[in-house]
C-alpha cells in the first residue's frame, strides 16, 4: 500500500489550493476578456487568500453527508456506506452523527475519530492527536511548495460561475522537472487539473483533476493506478469564507492481486451561523 499512500500525499498538493472544509456545479458562461494577471500571479494570490481569516464570529456549522460506493468490475454497487457529520468552519473536528441512517454510537464516533487522526497524521502531517478548536495545521501548503515547480499553469480565460466571474487555469505537468521520488514523478506526469479561481476574492470556486494514463508500481507487480477522477465545488458563505459544497471522486486501483474500485460523494448542506455560546 506504500504507493497508494504516496499518491494521497501527492494529491494533497491540489487541496493546498482549497480552504480546508468540504464541495455543486453552477451555470457556466465563458468570456473572451483578457486578464492583466498571469496564471502564476493568480495562484500566488490564491495562496495568500488562504491566510485571510473571516470576520470574528462569522463561522458556520453545517451537515456533511458522505456516501462511499464499493463498485464491482461492471460498475454496479457491491456495498454502500453513508455517514452524516456535523461540520464547522472554525477548525473544529467534524462530529459523526449517523451511519447508514442510524444514530452513531460512542464506539462509532471513537473509531471514526481515530481513523481521521491517523489519516491526517499520515497524509497531512498533523502533529497533535488531541482535539483542537483551532486548526493551525495547514501544512498542505508545504506540499504545494514542494511540487509547484512540477506543474505549468496557463490561463485559459474567464468564466462566469454562479453569477461570479472566475479565472480558468489549466495545470499540466512539467516533464522536464524531475522529482526525487521516481514513482511520484511518474504519477505527477500523468495528472492534469483545471482550477476556477474567483476573480474578486481569489478563492477556488471549482477544481477538476484526472489521471491521463495508468501508473504502475514496480513494473505493475505491486500494483497499478488505473483511473482517478476528482471534482470539487466551493460555496461562498461570506467574504473570506468558502467551503467545499460537493466533492465527487472515482478511484480504480490494483494492489498486488486485489482491485479497489470505489466512488465517493460528499455534499454539504444546511449552513447556519454558529452562536457565540456554541
Amino acid at each position: 500500500m506504500k504507493f497508494v499512500r504516496i499518491f494521497l500525499q501527492v494529491f494533497s498538493v491540489f487541496f493546498a489550493f482549497m480552504p480546508q472544509e468540504e464541495a455543486r456545479a453552477g451555470v457556466i458562461e465563458r468570456t473572451d476578456q483578457v486578464s492583466s494577471l498571469s496564471a502564476d500571479e493568480i495562484l500566488e494570490k490564491v495562496k495568500a487568500a488562504k491566510n485571510s481569516l473571516p470576520a470574528e464570529g462569522q463561522h458556520f456549522k453545517y451537515l456533511r453527508e458522505a456516501n462511499i460506493y464499493d463498485l464491482k468490475k461492471d460498475g454496479s454497487i457491491r456495498e454502500k456506506t453513508q455517514k452524516l457529520y456535523r461540520a464547522y468552519t472554525d477548525g473544529r473536528d467534524q462530529q459523526l452523527l449517523a451511519i447508514d441512517g442510524k444514530p452513531s454510537t460512542g464506539r462509532d464516533r471513537a473509531k471514526d475519530r481515530a481513523h481521521n487522526l491517523e489519516r491526517q497524521q499520515k497524509f497531512l502531517h498533523r502533529q497533535s492527536s488531541k482535539p483542537s478548536d483551532k486548526n493551525n495545521d495547514d501544512l498542505m501548503a508545504k506540499n504545494m511548495d514542494l511540487f509547484r515547480d512540477k506543474f505549468l499553469a496557463s490561463l485559459k480565460g474567464e468564466e462566469k460561475r454562479k453569477n461570479r466571474m472566475t479565472y480558468l487555469i489549466e495545470l499540466k505537468p512539467n516533464k522536464k522537472h524531475k522529482l526525487e521520488n521516481m514513482f511520484v514523478d511518474r504519477l505527477m506526469n500523468q495528472i492534469q487539473a483545471r482550477v476556477w479561481v474567483d476573480k474578486e476574492e481569489f478563492r477556488v470556486a471549482r477544481l477538476e483533476m484526472k489521471l491521463n494514463e495508468p501508473v504502475s508500481f514496480l513494473g505493475g507487480f505491486a500494483g497499478i493506478l488505473r483511473d482517478i477522477q476528482i471534482d470539487l465545488d466551493q460555496k461562498q458563505l461570506n467574504p473570506k469564507l468558502w467551503v467545499d459544497e460537493e466533492i465527487t471522486a472515482f478511484f480504480d486501483v490494483r494492489v498486488f492481486l486485489k482491485t479497489f474500485r470505489f466512488k465517493m460523494k460528499s455534499e454539504s448542506t444546511k449552513f447556519e451561523l454558529v452562536a457565540p455560546s456554541e
